[in-house]
């Protein structure tokens, strides 16, 4: 009998695409994104630059998917739709809404939140339908 298991190529390729989407999405909305979290160009590259950011990105996209996948294989996700619809309500209400609540606490504008928990939503639905569609079994 086919067990599933962790795909870890898949959660590779996963969080190199996560990353690249964080990329369009970050430089599309990269003027509402600076001016919501009250930074500026100067402040980010005193601070380093994008550099660190973009390396614990990757970091945490990779634990990411590792994690997604892990839940996939327990609940045992085979398709990109299950996949898709399993990433997307990881992403929206437990990432989302953990962004909301932050936000809130910290008084940052309802702006912020939405931009930021809707990377989240995007994000975990792509995450999840690459995960879904792309299993392996032993």
């Amino acid at each position: 009998m086919k067990s599933l298991q962790i795909n870890y190529l898949a959660v590779l390729v996963a969080a190199i695409v996560t990353f690249i989407l964080g990329a369009i999405w970050y430089i599309t909305f990269s003027d509402a994104w600076m001016k919501l979290a009250g930074l500026t160009q100067d402040q980010i590259m005193a601070g380093g630059g994008s550099t660190p950011s973009y390396i614990i990105s990757f970091a945490t996209y990779i634990l990411g998917a590792y994690a997604m996948a892990s839940l996939f294989k327990a609940m045992n996700v085979k398709t990109a739709q299950k996949g898709l619809l399993s990433g997307l309500l990881i992403g929206t209400l437990l990432i989302g809404g953990n962004i909301f609540t932050n936000n809130a606490y910290e008084m940052k504008p309802i702006g912020l939140s939405v931009l930021n928990a809707g990377f989240s939503s995007v994000s975990g639905a792509l995450m999840g339908a690459i995960l879904g569609a792309w299993r392996k079994y032993k």
